[in-house]
């Protein structure tokens, strides 16, 4: 049987291939505002469809969910070797004007998204909490 770690544990999964969807959800308490979201989701990458394919795909779907979700930076950069795409974007919700950074990491056969929301105002704070994570990603390898 594989074993499945979390922060706090370890345990047994039967055998019946169970696919890692996990999804983490942090929050950061600003000044008077919406408080600063950090999400990371984990998923495999779909065979023969590249990180971009699947990035492209994900920002046609949210800019059709999300109220003015708009893209307006989007590099490509390997952080700690792998590659991925860097966005910054921007959005409304609760009639305000938010602000988003994400990370699409391709990581052996994992697709993992880093991703940093807060309040527009609050944007140099969401920019600051994001370049210390992908700076300070370092992959665990076995």
């Amino acid at each position: 049987m594989p074993n499945y770690y979390v922060n706090e544990a370890a345990f047994a999964l039967p055998e019946k291939g169970f696919a890692d969807r996990t999804l983490h959800r942090l929050e950061s308490p600003l000044a008077d505002t919406e408080p600063m979201g950090l999400e990371i989701r984990r998923v495999a990458l779909e065979p023969g469809k590249s990180l971009r394919q699947l990035v492209d795909a994900e920002v046609a779907a949210t800019k059709l969910k999300v109220n003015g979700f708009t893209i307006v930076e989007d590099v490509e950069l390997p952080i700690d070797g792998a590659p991925a795409i860097v966005l910054r974007a921007r959005l409304r919700a609760l009639d305000m004007p938010y602000y988003q950074r994400q990370a699409h990491v391709a990581f052996e056969k994992t697709w993992l998204s880093f991703i940093v929301t807060g309040p527009f105002a609050e944007r140099a704070t969401c920019d600051q909490t994001f370049e210390r994570i992908v700076h300070s990603l370092a992959w665990r390898r076995d």
